[in-house]
């Protein structure tokens, strides 16, 4: 966290219950896959309460005011004609209720804050909360494969130290089963569909069991001190930590199914000095596509890993012995990237990967493999009509059909693993923002795939104002209504979010926020305008009354907010500026 200090001593037995009503130095946040839930931790920096908080809120309630003042400041945008584009609104009948912002200096945007203390019923915007330790650094949510149901919600806690886990909702849809509704939650009472469940322990404080770490593992004893970022394979297995004190990562696996939990299974230490943040890298589809089909070759999951006092960046593989027949679970260093595009390549800070374009080229892949594979099935006999014998031989046909069109498939998916993934630095001495290339290497050995691996390599630096702490990728929408991706890096110390166009090659927006932008995440989908109520985008997102959004959450640490700018560059008013100030900022004890 760009100019927080360490933690404290810690006792959560003592004083008083954190607000849960509010925010208290939110350090963490993410968006539900579905977009249902806001997640948000809260660190309770300064210690004064027994605890800080994590919170489920309602990011479809969230979004239906912002997107209302959003449209009420772009009449232009609102109406079918007769307003010219940028024409000026009415900032007061924007706000509404809100009223105007009377302290834009300290907190940007046209309305005052939405007090989501005050709101309730059908309003509340707060819909869960739980208390963990103080200290929580980040939320991480993992889901299963798409074949299964279930999702886990992974917060670091500097306080306790632990990696405390929750048992959450699963948001999205799956067409394996679609007549299970999203959200839908199995528990000890039967299944019930809450898309704010949030379960780390009997009581509305974590439990130690739900507290990874805290306890000693044979073999591997117990979670380092100052657990600090946190990052995870896509499908949610291997779950990795940094911890800046101690100059070690730790390994969680994190099994899925019933009766299932995570556990901290291995600890790589002697890392380079203050070892900060993580980001996963994704595999090619290659990989899980071969081990779908019983051709598993030797690749591990790949975490990219940044240091303080280090000039490199690690790329480090984690091995989770889930499978009988694997070694155990196990936590290594793959290669050392150094960082020399600026001159001093010490104090590196966030890091993110963008595989948009790779994975773009494979879901092309996708469309040929389920032709071939629909025409062959055509030639096979599977009217069975409960015959055994005749669905074995139906089963054996289209299996075989599914194999004389993998060659193809995999063919046309190795050539997308070509495509290198981009990757982002928040390097702060000089301030500045890292662009580099992860490449995947495939190896053959007699006309089969065998393995695996990825290399980094940084070839480029744009400077950035003071201090850079963190970085993201997400999208914004042009002015044709596209999606176009972005890297946005925050400055803690100078209240800024910059985005940058990875196709220009420059940045196109600087974003200014409030003071301590720590976290940020991303919403993006489309939904019905306020004129027509009744359409249906999810099936048709191009049908009547729909319209694209995408809005980034800002986490504001110092003054215990958060904010929702508008990343739809159609809104000449409203692009690249805050819109909506949630939750009433509340400076620190020592400047009120």
């Amino acid at each position: 966290m760009g100019g927080l200090g360490g933690a404290g001593c810690f006792v959560d037995s003592e004083g008083l219950s954190p607000p849960t009503d509010g925010f208290y130095y939110p350090t963490g946040l993410a968006v539900s896959p579905g977009g249902r839930v806001l997640y948000v931790a809260n660190s309770d920096f300064d210690l004064q309460y027994n605890g800080g908080t994590v919170q489920a809120l309602d990011l479809q309630r969230l979004r239906k005011r912002a997107l209302e003042i959003q449209r009420a400041l772009n009449p232009a945008q609102a109406s079918e004609g007769g307003v010219e584009e940028g024409a000026a609104a009415d900032v007061s009948a924007a706000c509404g209720s809100l009223g105007p912002n009377d302290a834009p200096v300290l907190y940007p945007g046209p309305c005052a804050p939405l007090d989501v203390a005050s709101l309730d019923g059908d309003e509340e915007i707060i819909r869960r909360s739980a208390i963990v330790g103080a200290f929580a650094s980040d939320v991480l949510l993992t889901h299963s494969p798409p074949d299964q149901r279930g999702a886990r919600m992974f917060v670091p806690v500097r306080g306790d130290p632990s990696v405390t886990y929750f048992e959450i909702a699963d948001d999205r849809g799956h067409p394996a089963s679609p007549e299970v509704p999203p959200c839908s939650v199995d528990t000890d009472e039967g299944t019930i569909v809450d898309c704010f469940y949030m379960n780390c322990g009997p009581t509305d404080r974590c439990s130690r069991e739900n507290r990874l770490g805290e306890d000693p593992v044979e073999g591997v004893g117990k979670l380092p001190l100052e657990p600090f970022d946190v990052a995870a394979s896509p499908d949610g297995t291997t779950v990795v930590v940094s911890h800046q004190t101690e100059d070690k990562a730790s390994l969680i696996t994190n099994p899925w199914g019933p009766g299932t939990r995570p556990q901290l299974s291995a600890i790589l230490s002697d890392l380079p000095a203050q070892p900060t943040e993580l980001a996963a890298v994704p595999p090619p589809r290659l990989v899980t596509q071969l081990a779908e089909a019983k051709k598993v070759i030797d690749y591990q999951p790949g975490f990219l890993l940044t240091f303080i006092a280090a000039p490199q960046v690690d790329l480090i593989r984690a091995s989770s012995g889930a499978a009988p027949t694997d070694p155990p679970a196990t936590l290594f260093r793959s290669a050392t990237t150094p960082i020399s595009a600026v001159a001093s390549g010490e104090d590196a800070r966030g890091i993110a990967v963008d595989a948009s374009e790779r994975q773009a080229c494979e879901a092309g892949c996708g469309g040929p493999y389920r032709a071939c594979a629909a025409a062959c099935r055509e030639g096979c006999s599977c009217d069975c009509d409960g015959d055994d014998t005749c669905q074995e031989a139906c089963d054996a046909c289209e299996a075989s059909c599914d194999e004389a069109c993998l060659d193809p498939y995999t063919t046309c998916l190795a050539g997308c693993a070509e495509i290198p993934l981009l990757a982002f630095v928040a390097h702060r001495y000089p301030s500045s923002l890292l662009i580099g290339e992860v490449r995947t290497t495939l190896v053959e050995k007699d006309g089969s795939w065998v393995s695996g691996y990825e290399t980094l390599a940084i070839h480029d630096a744009v400077p950035l104002a003071a201090f850079p702490s963190r970085v993201a990728v997400g999208d914004v929408i042009d002015a044709d209504g596209a999606l176009r991706r972005r890297a946005f890096a925050v400055a803690f110390d100078t209240g800024l979010a910059f985005s940058y166009d990875p196709e220009a090659r420059r940045i196109d927006a600087v974003i200014r926020t409030g003071r301590g932008p720590q976290a940020i995440a991303f919403d993006t989908g489309v939904t019905c305008t306020s004129e027509r109520e009744d359409c249906d985008c999810a099936a048709d997102p191009q049908g009547p009354g729909c319209r694209s959004y995408s809005m980034m959450y800002i986490a504001h640490f110092t003054d215990s907010y958060l904010g929702v700018v508008d990343l739809d560059m159609r809104n000449a008013n409203t692009f690249g500026s805050m819109i909506l100030t949630v939750g009433r900022p509340v400076p620190p004890r020592e400047s009120q």
